[in-house]
């Protein structure tokens, strides 16, 4: 996402698709955070399935499911649950967002995956280019 200044708030509904997008490369690396009040931080590995391109929502998955719905399960229902996002691209930038408590999927083959919808915002933060001499 070459085209974002560096350290931008990003909030534009096709600048997140795209920076979601660019989260699904394998050479990504992504954490989730669970926070809630009165809770501690609880962060795993995740993967960006992708965002839906009709929906201001997007789907991923956290490498250590049962453990990360396990924590979910014991979040208080009256408080709110946050997840923090912090991923590196493949080309070093740094991105961080915050969405509410996703939705679990369950299908038929035994697989899973979270249903979150869009952030209002991102935080990105490129690697500075090598000035030319």
């Amino acid at each position: 996402m070459k085209s974002v200044t560096t350290g931008a708030l990003i909030n534009r509904t096709d600048e997140i698709r795209s920076v979601l997008r660019e989260l699904m490369h394998p050479d990504s690396r992504v954490l989730v955070c669970a926070t809630s009040a009165g809770q501690d931080h609880h962060s795993c590995e995740a993967r960006i399935l992708g965002p839906d391109w009709q929906l201001r929502h997007f789907f991923w998955r956290p490498h250590e499911l049962d453990v990360f719905e396990a924590h979910l399960r014991a979040s208080p229902a009256l408080h709110g649950v946050m997840l923090d996002f912090t991923a590196t691209t493949p080309d070093g930038d740094d991105i961080r967002f915050r969405v509410s408590r996703p939705l679990v999927m369950h299908f038929a083959d035994s697989s899973a995956a979270m249903l979150s919808g869009f952030p209002d915002m991102i935080w990105y933060q490129g690697v500075s280019a090598p000035a030319d001499i």
